[in-house]
């Protein structure tokens, strides 16, 4: 049986995302080779604190359900660096993967894989997103970013 891909609508991250967006982010990557040995009271405190800035200093895009936007597929944190892409977190829901969903979220910040990126969470998908795609990853980023300028152009 072959995956279809579901009618996807990308809109910038709202309020009601939020909750969203800390779960999925924090429980995929306490797995990682980076936070796997730190202890949850530890992790969870403390890189909340580390994506509550990235959320506030980058953009968020939600790709969701065309016909349902509360039915959330995943997420891209990202924001561009002296003029490079800098990829914070991507994230797709399990049943969705391998389904371009991720692509579009890249897309939706205009992405050029002909053009070296950066990435400031690393995992085994953000490894294959990187040879993929370009990217480098850089993880003191996410400790200095400067907030993005707002981009009206998403929805």
């Amino acid at each position: 049986m072959s995956k279809k891909t579901p009618p996807v609508r990308l809109r910038k991250a709202n309020q009601e995302d939020v909750g969203f967006i800390f779960n999925s982010w924090l429980k995929s990557y306490k797995y990682s080779l980076f936070a796997r040995n730190i202890t949850n009271t530890i992790f969870f405190a403390e890189h909340h604190k580390v994506i509550e800035d990235l959320l506030k200093k980058n953009q968020t895009v939600i790709a969701c359900n065309a016909d349902d936007p509360s039915q959330i597929f995943g997420f891209i944190s990202a924001g561009h660096v002296d003029g490079i892409l800098c990829v914070n977190y991507i994230y797709v829901k399990q049943p969705f993967r391998n389904l371009g969903i991720g692509k579009a979220l890249l897309n939706a910040f205009e992405h050029d894989p002909t053009i070296a990126a950066v990435y400031t969470h690393h995992t085994r998908m953000s490894e294959k997103l990187a040879a993929k795609y370009n990217m480098v990853y850089h993880p003191y980023l996410a400790f200095t970013m400067e907030e993005s300028p707002s981009d009206d152009s998403k929805e």
